[in-house]
């Protein structure tokens, strides 16, 4: 029951905010008491929600889609209009349902039929419910248009009397006409003309969103100054406020659908004559239906661009949303974080194709074979602590420690080429008829292919267009073809030739051994003289951080004196995203587990939950124990800053990021460094870098029994403990 109540709350509140593209909820109940102040608006918009909630839940719509208020928000927008237009009586509360249930109906069909071209369908159902209502009712004899009009102040002021609306207009008259103008437009997206519900829905969008707030007095200044300049006719605009189409396209082009910046506020500026020009348009044309504009230029305006920036040859640097978090701030704070993060994230995920530690005897652009066409690629030996890559006396291939182990697949693709049948060489002799020796080849994507060479003779344990998956056991080290002695070359290329030149592509997790500590790399070259090895998965790690949907966690939380519990199960989303959701506080934390690292890309909810402090401590996760290793990333700033500050950074976020947050985690000596029963993992986030570091919190997380056991937070002197019970 109470899961219920929650639904219908976020579905009623959601579908306020959706009409600022925001799904804050105390941001839709500063919307809701705005539409209040003309009460018969309010009521009939509330009763338009309500009664499309209960019915888009009966006829077994997607829940999310209701949650979220996308099938309802432009229901709510009939009802505000109906409520406007027409006097309350049993006939108009049939016409409302109906009406509801129409543009229900309606926004139903356009998400699903709009969603497979990838454009957003934003008002359009309203506009086809409430032109129909308007159209028909004309017919009716028992719906009778409202005597209320839309310069008279709110119903609640006329019951305090003429004092307090004395007050309202002397107050008024200290105003400047433009900003006037701009209050009353954005209180009509609500059909409020008055100043007050202005006041209230921008005092909202303010604490809210400060992009989103900015973006509307830029679109709306830049429309108004528009009209002035061609001397369009303002006494129009200013009767209807209309403005709200320069403020909506704004905000819907400059901060929701594009990724906040200069250039997608530029083009917020460059569409704001592109809606003056609709309104003249459509405004004649619909004149003679008296049918009134409402928000169609915005749509269509909207509409036009995303879908022109959709098909568009190159992203520039102007990037359509592809996660939504319906906060332009979160948006961008998860965009420039995971461009930091993964800048030279690969789609295809290559590994080093061996087990344990070897050195790159000959790096990329090598001064003995990798020149030209050939210098993106690697030779791979293994050598001990004396710099040998061989026992005494060296003379056979069988002297050389990495003769004869296994060569691993670097990534899941099918076999496309193999040559086999060429003899080992003597040590220092080569083959140069058979450069290549033995090979084979590999096709991971189309133009993506590994090429692995020098392999022993007969030893391959794959066939000619086998499947294979990572880490699969391909052949064995050789020293076949221009090998003067055994070693592993290996290189990516485009095509599927032999004789194919090399692509410059790097491999997407390795450990660097320097002076017997390792470092861990991400998509990089490795370079010619290190010593590099596979990361390797450690079991209990592994397990611990094997979170599938359906997994429960219950942890008791101690905090001073206070004992509390939190209840957490793993799920994924339609994107097959998965995350972990904490029913106690409503918080949500998502993550990737690609077998190498586990991480966490997003956090909603509670920030004084146990679940944030997870998502901070284990922010990114070696999933092999590997002592001593630091693992270090950014962290976005909208999870760790609040307050005055990042209130400040909101404004200029588009333009610069100077907040910082980091994160660093390593792990601590295990009580098994072979196969551990315990580790324990130490990481830290904290503001700023280097020097200026601060606000920092540190976190201990102990694994046992392939569960994540305890959970130890330190902040500001204050500790917090948890314990997994099950």
């Amino acid at each position: 029951m109470k899961e219920q109540i929650k639904f219908f709350r976020d579905s009623v509140a959601c579908s306020y905010s959706q009409v600022f593209f925001s799904d804050n909820r105390w941001f839709a109940l500063l919307l809701g008491i705005a539409s209040f102040v003309d009460p018969y608006t309010g009521l009939g918009g509330l009763l338009s929600v309500l009664f499309a909630v209960v019915l888009a839940r009966l006829l077994g719509f997607n829940p999310l889609l209701i949650r979220n208020g996308t099938y309802t928000f432009n229901v709510l927008l009939v009802g505000l209009a109906m409520g406007f237009y027409f006097s309350f009586n049993f006939a108009f509360l049939i016409i409302l349902l109906l009406a509801s249930f129409l543009t229900l109906m309606a926004s139903a069909w356009m998400a699903s039929s709009f969603a497979a071209k990838r454009i957003p369908f934003l008002s359009l159902p309203f506009i086809l419910g409430i032109w129909i209502v308007l159209l028909s009712t004309r017919a009716f004899q028992t719906i009778k248009l409202s005597e209320r009009t839309a310069g008279r102040l709110f119903h609640w002021g006329s019951l305090a009397g003429a004092p307090l609306l004395s007050i309202y207009y002397k107050a008024s008259a200290f105003i400047p006409h433009l900003v006037v103008i701009y209050f009353k437009s954005i209180g009509a997206v609500f059909f409020q003309y008055n100043i007050i519900s202005g006041l209230l829905i921008t005092t909202g969008l303010l604490l809210c969103s400060r992009i989103a707030f900015s973006l509307s007095v830029i679109g709306f200044v830049c429309g108004y100054l528009f009209c002035y300049f061609i001397q369009y006719n303002m006494s129009e605009l200013e009767y209807s406020y209309i403005g709200f189409n320069f403020i909506l396209t704004s905000i819907a082009i400059g901060g929701f659908f594009f990724v906040p910046s200069n250039r997608s506020y530029l083009l917020a500026i460059i569409s704001a004559p592109l809606v003056v020009l609709l309104i003249s348009g459509l405004g004649n044309v619909l004149i003679s239906y008296t049918l009134p504009l409402y928000s169609l230029p915005f749509s269509l305006v909207v509409i036009l661009v995303v879908y022109v920036m959709e098909n568009r040859y190159t992203t520039s640097k102007l990037h359509l949303v592809v996660y939504q978090k319906y906060s332009p701030e979160k948006t961008l704070y998860a965009f420039r974080n995971s461009m930091e993060r993964f800048k030279n994230d690969t789609y295809v995920h290559i590994h080093l194709p061996y087990f344990g530690e070897w050195v790159v005897s000959q790096g990329h652009s090598g001064g003995i074979t990798h020149t030209d066409d050939f210098r993106h690629a690697w030779d791979f030996v293994i050598s001990d602590e004396n710099k040998k890559t061989y026992r005494l006396p060296g003379m056979e291939v069988t002297d050389f420690y990495c003769y004869d182990k296994p060569v691993l697949a670097p990534a899941p693709g099918q076999i496309v080429a193999i040559e086999d049948g060429v003899d080992d060489n003597s040590i220092g002799d080569a083959n140069v008829e058979k450069n290549w020796g033995n090979t084979i080849i590999i096709k991971h994507s189309e133009f993506l292919y590994s090429k692995l060479s020098h392999i022993k003779k007969d030893s391959f344990k794959v066939k000619l267009w086998d499947y294979i998956k990572k880490g699969d056991v391909l052949a064995l080290c050789g020293n076949s073809g221009r090998s003067p002695e055994p070693h592993i070359h290996f290189q990516l290329q485009s095509t599927a030739y032999l004789n194919a030149r090399t692509i410059d592509y790097p491999i997407c997790y390795y450990l660097a051994n320097e002076a017997g500590k390792y470092n861990f790399h991400s998509f990089e070259n490795p370079r010619e003289g290190e010593t590099v090895l596979k990361i390797t998965p450690t079991p209990l790690i592994s397990r611990a951080f094997h979170f599938i949907p359906g997994m429960k966690m219950n942890f008791e939380v101690k905090r001073d004196n206070e004992t509390t519990e939190e209840n957490w199960e793993v799920f994924s989303d339609s994107a097959n995203q998965p995350y972990i959701y904490c029913k106690t506080t409503d918080s949500i934390a998502f993550f990737t587990n690609n077998e190498t690292l586990h991480y966490f890309t997003s956090f909603k909810g509670d920030k004084n939950s146990l679940l944030y402090y997870f998502y901070l401590g284990a922010n990114k996760i070696i999933l092999g124990h590997y002592t001593g290793v630091e693992i270090k990333d950014s962290l976005p700033v909208s999870s760790f800053y609040s307050g005055f500050s990042k209130f400040m950074q909101d404004f200029i976020a588009p333009f610069h990021i100077y907040l910082k947050a980091n994160y660093i985690a390593f792990y601590a000596e295990a009580d098994n460094e072979q196969n551990p029963g315990t580790i324990k993992i130490i990481s830290s986030a904290y503001k700023g870098s280097g020097k200026n570091e601060n606000g920092k919190i540190n976190f201990e997380m102990e694994l046992d029994n392939n569960r994540l056991s305890t959970i130890k937070v330190t902040r500001n002197n204050v500790c917090i403990r948890a314990e997994n019970i099950g």
